[in-house]
This record gives C-alpha cells, structure tokens and sequence, in this order.
C-alpha cells in the first residue's frame, strides 16, 4: 500500500506576504505605540489574571513570552513558529481563529503584529498590559424635532445614515426605481413577487404610490404569514414539540391583531398553564421549563446579549460573570413543567421550591448548595426627565388601554359587585367590600395554573422602555431582515466589544419604536419608507473590498437570498398555478341518464283499455314491505342478481320463463 502523505504544514496556509515578509515595515513597530494598543484591545480580556484561555497570560512580558498550553505565543523572528501570528492570519470560520468571537484584525493591526515579530518582537521593561475597551462608537448628533409622521422620520433615518457615513470610504448607489422597488417592498412584507393586478394598480397611482403601497402591504392578509417566519426564527418555534403549533398559531394571530411587540413578549415570559389553553406557554415548554436554558434564550433573544455563554463559568469574552447568569436563571428558578393524568397532557405551574442553587453543582456538595435570589443584571436607563420618546410611548399605551377597557364587553367580578352595591347615602355592606376583596385574592381571571411572579417580574424588566437593550435589540434583527446587515453582528451579541455601524441610526430606530407603543407595522413602514432601505446594488467592476464596506454602511444594498417560502410562494405567482386554465363553466358539462330498475313481481300495468289481442300490459309491482314500514332491499339498494353465482342465475331465469308461460 503507498504511504500517505503527511499533511502540509500550518505555515503553508499563511498569506505570502506573511512569508515573504512585508513591504514598507521594514522598521520594528514600536512596541507601546503601535503593539500595545492591539493586544489590549482584542487580546488581554481573555488571557489575563484570572481568565486564562488556553494556559496563556498576555499581560506581563514574562508570561507572555512562557507561551500557553500547546504552543509559543511568540518566537520572535520566527513568524511561522509564532502562534499568535499563525491564529490571528486564519479565516474567521476556521478552528483556532484569534481573537476568538471577536471581529477579525483589520490588515493594518495584521501587519503591524508581523513587523514586531519579525523586528524580534521588543518588549520594553516594566509595560504591563492591562483590558482596553474598544474605541468610542462613532455618533453623530440626533434630530431634536420629534417627527411628525413616519415618513418624515424616515427622512430623518436617511440623514443620519448620509452623516454618519460623511468621513468613510464607501460608494452610496441611486435609490431604484418604482418597478424594482415594488419587487422588493412585495417580497420582502408580503413574501412573494407582486401579481400583474398588483402591478397594473400601483402603476396606477399617483407620485405617491410608494407610500401608499406600503400602506397598502402592511393591511394585506399575507403580512402576518410573512412575519410570522421572521417571528418563528427569532422564537426558536419547533412544531414538532409540545406546544409548537399552538406557539406558532398564537404568534401569527398576534401579528394579525396588531399586538404591541412588548406585550406579546411579556405573555411569553410570563405564560403558564397547558398550550391548549394558553398558547403562549409553548416558549417555556420549548425548552422543557428549565431555568439554566431558559436564561440563555431569554437573554439572546430578546436583549441580544450572549449572557448565556457564562452558564459553566465566567464569559470567556465579555464582562458577565457565572453569577450573573445564575441571578438571571432565578427568575425560572420556581417553574415547573407537569405532565398531566391526561395522553399528551404537559403545562407549567409555578412551584414554592428554588430550583436554581448557588455555588454550581460542580463546584460545590450538595449540602453546601444555597437558593438564589432573582437579580436582573441588565441596567434600565435613568433620565433627569422623561425623554420625549418615553413621554410619547405612555400617551399612546395609555390611549390604547383607554380604547380597551371602553370597548370591553366582558363584565368583571369587581362591576358584578359595583352593580349592587349600596346606594349613595346608605352605609357599605361589609359582606360585598369581603367578596370584592376574595375575588381580587382568587384571581378567577387567570390561567386556572399558577401564575408565575417571578416571570411577570422578568417580563416586565426585559420589556421596560428603560432597557435600552430590549429595543435595540428588535430592531437590529429587523434591519438587519430588510437590508441585508444589522447594525451590531451577530445580531444577538451586543457588547462593549462589538462594534455598532450607525449607532445614532441605531437609536433613532429604537426611540421612534418605543414611541410608536411597539408597534412592527410602524417601525417596517419608517424603514421601508427611507433611501437608505432604496438604495442599489454596486456594479460588478467595484472592487470586493470597496463593495462590503459600502453594504455594511447601508450605502449600497447587497444581493439578498430569498427565503424558502418567499421563493416557493413566488413560484406559484410567476406561474399562475392557482389561476384556472378555462373560462368559469367552460369545462363542465350537464350528463342525463333514465334507468330501469326492475322490482320483482308483474302486475297489469294499466288493464284499461285491454289490447286487440286481449293480453294484459305488465309492469313491475312494488317490493314487499314488512309490517312495521321497513324496505330492507331498497334500503340497502343493492342489486341482489348481481351477487348471484352464475348457476343460480341460470336456474332463476329458466324459472322467470316457465312463470311467463303460465300466465300467457
């Protein structure tokens, strides 16, 4: 058998100019200059005291140069043998890839790294390095007029995006045109291609048909079934599990109902009971009710914050400590998943017992195991004042409730009550002020399971205005569905160590969707109404460098994939597979038959007149009934001759003839 090659070396799949040395740094880089900077920056927050990746310390010389586990960090002179050189040059997908879940170097930090090492990597005396959080985001001032519609804060969004992109090297593309622009609004809100009706009628508008299309997309039947794919991705919904289908059945009519995105969130979090009864409660029972798993998805979804990374121990690479997680997994800590008597029978109650114990299980006995006491460890914003955004958001949630409460038709216990009370002047009856206090203790309008605090508590903080990261968060997803990049990625790991594009952009997203009261028809129309959602795509002799910085500033758009229902669903449209192929009727035709049915015995048909030759007409006499009214034959409507065998026949129609016989 031939012997296999051994495989080539990682120094092979080191750029060339890695290995062939670097143009222009000749010089060594200075070390607290230019070195400094990058490692604390991208490397010392996971190689340091206390959190030691890898067996590597990078903040002092000496432990840096001991190099960690399995290699030297660095052998100065020697680019192939040094692994920081060798990680740091690996594709962000590629297994070892520094600085790990974090962004890539730029290539100027690449090179910079490569001449020090080459230069015999100096490290003057006494530097310690210690944790740099990463440059300022870059913001720009935000508008101080309130808008007064959504179509003038998309032009506000649009200014931000031209300001904020005034000192970057991109190529801003014209806005498409009315054809292309009607494709992508239709595709991208209603999930398919727009029908030539759709077509006809929006060229038959005015110069304000854009507007009025986006209208007019928001209020079509298929706007929830398109966003309730984008809601079921975010939600995590298998049908396939207990209360996956009820959890997506309660999704979709949420979004045709238009329910604030904050109050379907607070419902998640907060349901109990079985999913039949409250569909709501699937998100818990997705994953079974517990509370480690529960935090983490909690926290990822809805705030975009990978806390859930510090379940085992402190997050490698941000500032959450194990502790945290667990004050967040506290809030589930008292709910329980119970598997009814009944086939099939699973809900969620609210339990007395902490299930979520503090030192880790791995990290303590048994006995030594306390309860934790629920923390949020998210800060909610404190203002001198309410912000005009907060101030709008509390008029129309309280107009909404108002509208509730007047157009409610369901009497309460507490109105039954009002209604006999004492009249005015007459002393209140003790025993009706009792009951009105035992229906409020009983809660005979909740979920007949035990409703959760803590999770009400949760829901509550998670969707408070306050929270900067619950807004964010949303619309970061939701920009990121239209226009092809969010402003933070990945979508859910905000950080002070990610970089946000756009951040004042960011914000203004998030203030005018607060002040819409969450409203996702709003915040779809403000976005979809901006040059900055019209732009087109760059040519294809723009260089690829030039081209993703371009797209990843919202300056051009970039080419989008279709998701799998949109392109099944556009199938169907281009070619008109649910239209008939005839005319109404054309295909149809009416068919007449008479058929005899013979019933047995002769009798005269009719024996006036008599015929010449004086024999009687016959004709067939009614089957025998039974007494009580009952026609078993004709009941059944079976054809008895037929289930005769052939000799039976036979021998029935020689009978038929001698009977004829007989009567001639």
């Amino acid at each position: 058998m031939p012997v296999p090659e051994p495989p080539l070396p990682l120094v092979l799949c080191l750029p060339a100019v890695l290995l062939l040395g670097l143009p222009g740094t000749a010089a060594t880089p200075s070390f607290e200059v230019a070195v400094q900077p990058i490692l604390e920056r991208n490397c010392v927050r996971c190689h340091k005291a206390g959190k030691v990746k890898g067996g590597l310390r990078m903040d002092t010389r000496e432990k840096f140069f001991e190099g960690g586990e399995s290699a030297d960090a660095v052998v100065p002179g020697n680019l192939e043998k040094s692994e920081l050189i060798v990680r740091t040059h690996l594709r962000p997908i590629d297994e070892g890839f520094m600085p790990d879940e974090g962004q890539a170097l730029s290539h100027a930090d690449l090179a910079t790294l490569s001449a020090w090492v080459k230069g015999g990597a100096p490290w003057p005396d006494g530097v310690t390095l210690t944790e740099r959080k990463p440059d300022a985001v870059k913001r720009v001032a935000m508008p101080e007029k309130t808008p007064a519609n959504l179509a003038e804060a998309a032009a506000m969004l649009d200014d931000l995006v031209r300001r904020g992109n005034a000192d970057e090297a991109v190529i801003t593309t014209d806005v498409i045109g009315d054809a292309a622009f009607l494709r992508r609004a239709t595709v991208d809100l209603i999930g398919r291609i727009p029908t030539m009706q759709e077509v006809r009628e929006f060229e038959s508008w005015g110069d304000d048909r854009r507007a009025k299309l986006i209208e007019t997309l928001c209020a079509h039947p298929r706007f929830a079934d398109r966003w309730t794919v984008f809601m079921a991705d975010l939600l995590r919904i298998r049908s396939n599990i207990t209360g996956g289908n009820q959890l997506l059945a309660y999704v979709h009519a949420s979004l045709e109902d238009g329910k604030p995105y904050d109050i379907l969130v607070r419902e998640l979090i907060s349901a109990s009971g079985a999913a039949n009864a409250n569909p709501a409660v699937g998100y818990i029972l997705g994953d079974g009710a517990d509370p480690l798993e529960l935090a983490a998805a909690t926290s990822q979804i809805f705030l975009g914050v990978r806390i859930g990374c510090a379940m085992c121990h402190d997050h490698p690479f941000d500032d959450w400590e194990q502790r945290d997680f667990y004050d967040l997994a506290a809030f589930f800590g008292k709910t329980q998943q119970v598997r009814g008597r009944g086939r099939n029978t699973v809900y969620t109650t609210e339990g007395d017992e902490m299930r979520v114990l503090w030192p880790p299980e791995d990290q303590a006995e048994a006995a030594a195991r306390k309860p934790v006491s629920p923390r949020f460890p998210f800060l909610l914003a404190d203002f001198p004042e309410t912000p005009p955004h907060l101030a709008r958001f509390e008029r129309r949630r309280k107009a909404r409730e108002d509208a509730a409460v007047a157009g409610s038709e369901e009497a309460s216990i507490d109105a039954l009550l009002d209604a006999v009370e004492p009249a005015v002047g007459r002393p209140s009856d003790p025993v009706l002020a009792e009951a009105r206090k035992d229906s409020r203790d009983l809660g005979v309008l909740n979920d007949i399971y035990r409703a959760s605090e803590l999770r009400t508590q949760l829901a509550g903080l998670i969707t408070d205005p306050r929270n900067r990261y619950f807004a964010r968060a949303f619309v970061n997803r939701l920009w990121a569905e239209l226009t092809g990049h969010g402003f933070v990625e990945p979508l859910d790991n905000f950080s002070d160590y990610t970089g946000i594009r756009h951040a004042s952009a960011l914000d203004f997203l998030a203030h005018e969707f607060v002040a819409s009261g969450y409203d996702l028809r709003s915040l779809i129309t403000m976005i979809t109404l901006s040059d900055t959602y019209r732009r087109g795509h760059l040519t294809g002799d723009v260089g690829s460098a030039v081209r993703d910085h371009s797209e990843k500033q919202f300056a051009a758009a970039p080419v989008r994939r279709m998701l799998g229902e949109v392109l099944y669903d556009s199938i169907v449209v281009a070619g008109h597979l649910t239209d008939f192929k005839w005319p109404a009727n054309a295909n149809l035709r009416e068919v007449k038959r008479q058929i005899q049915v013979p019933t047995g015995k002769m009798v005269p048909a009719d024996p006036d007149p008599v015929p010449a030759d004086g024999t009687a007409m016959m004709a067939a006499a009614p089957a025998p009934k039974r007494a009580d009214g009952y026609d078993l034959e004709s009941s059944l409507g079976l054809d008895f001759n037929a289930l005769l065998e052939k000799d039976a026949r036979e021998e029935l129609e020689a009978m038929r003839q001698v009977s004829d016989e007989q009567i001639m």
